[in-house]
């Protein structure tokens, strides 16, 4: 391969991309066989008016260049060049490199170490900094704009949600009152009231009184979040034990109930279905007045098991089948359908009665 072909695949493989200005050159006249783009920008000539001329013309120092150029060619070591010229600066520092074959110099590749004087370099630097500190001032300015309207909207919004919240809370606790009001005058109507409606009145009062504490817990928590199901159940247990057992009944309503959480949707039938429950065993499952009822509570998987048990009596033979069949199964049927639940009842003569829902732990949204 010709010495001016290898010098020109070599030159364009390494130095095509490269941000130096770079060419190379061969032979005694030191002829031109390939140059950069970088090169080309900075003597702001084409490429093919510079390949196939003289290097040295293009330098303002011709006999120190060529001095160089022919000193390589004899020792094969590299040369660097480091001047200034405050006529022509272009050019002015570089360094050379021979290439080597059968330990001879077949070409010279030089790069251009220097294009403009210190002093325009400086002042360049000084520009960019200096627009660079301008640009990020303006940027600065920007962000801490944008920072503080965003701060400004994010409080305004907190405070949105804080008045909702409060409004919410607000709603939930009127509701309450209210329906303790309705609890009162049922119980005030009751004392009054022929015996066969006393059961009635009381029956009523215990199952608006489970609503008013459901209300009383929303109000107590951040708006649309879960009831905990725990405290729940021990305020059903105290208002029915108020509502419906006179202060010396041997009758003792219990809750076990794990840390569970029920949407507010399901609250209202799932507390209905257990004060429901309770009320029958009140009634039916303890004879002689004594006895004890417990709610209890525990995950089981995705699911709640909820358990109603009682120690008192039991059914007799055939009559689980049938307890759907009794005063207040409607409601029982309803409110387990509403809290996506199933019901089995489990019973022995004499020795209590256990009946256990168990509804999904989470329901979607649309679902409820």
């Amino acid at each position: 391969m010709p010495p001016a072909t290898l010098l020109s695949e070599l030159s364009s493989g390494a130095f095509d991309h490269s941000p130096l200005a770079t060419v190379t050159v061969e032979g005694a006249t030191h002829i031109v066989r390939y140059v950069n783009s970088a090169f080309c920008r900075l003597t702001n000539k084409a490429s093919h008016e510079l390949v196939g001329t003289e290097f040295c013309a293009l330098l303002p120092e011709t006999a120190e260049c060529l001095a160089l150029l022919d000193r390589i060619y004899r020792t094969g070591q590299p040369e660097t060049q480091l001047s200034s010229s405050d006529r022509d600066p272009t050019l002015s520092c570089y360094t050379m490199w021979p290439v080597m074959a059968n330990e001879r110099a077949m070409g010279i590749v030089i790069q251009v170490l220097e294009a403009t004087p210190l002093h325009e370099r400086t002042r360049a630097m000084n520009e960019a900094l200096m627009l660079g500190s301008l640009r990020l001032h303006e940027v600065t300015a920007d962000v801490a704009s944008f920072n503080v309207q965003l701060q400004a909207e994010i409080s305004e919004r907190e405070q949105r949600e804080r008045d909702a919240l409060m409004l919410t809370n607000e709603i939930n606790h009127r509701i309450k009152n209210n329906l303790q009001i309705i609890v009162a005058l049922i119980a005030h109507e009751a004392k009054s009231a022929p015996a066969p409606c006393v059961e009635g009145y009381r029956a009523m009062q215990a199952r608006i009184g489970a609503i008013a504490e459901l209300y009383d817990l929303i109000s107590q928590t951040s708006a649309g979040q879960a009831i905990a199901l725990d405290a729940y159940l021990r305020e059903i247990a105290r208002t029915m034990s108020e509502s419906l057992l006179e202060a010396t009944a041997g009758i003792a309503i219990e809750v076990e109930a794990e840390a569970l959480e029920i949407d507010p949707v399901r609250a209202v039938p799932l507390g209905l279905l257990v004060n429901e429950l309770g009320t029958n065993a009140i009634k039916h499952a303890f004879p002689r007045g004594k006895g004890r009822i417990l709610f209890r509570a525990a995950r089981s998987g995705d699911q709640i098991e909820l358990t109603v048990a009682d120690d008192g009596v039991g059914m007799k033979d055939g009559y689980s089948a049938r307890i759907l069949e009794k005063h207040g199964s409607d409601y029982v049927a309803v409110f387990v359908r509403q809290i996506r639940g199933t019901i089995a009842v489990s019973n022995a003569e004499g020795a209590g009665t256990s009946i256990r829902i168990r509804l999904p732990l989470r329901v979607a949204a649309d679902s409820t």
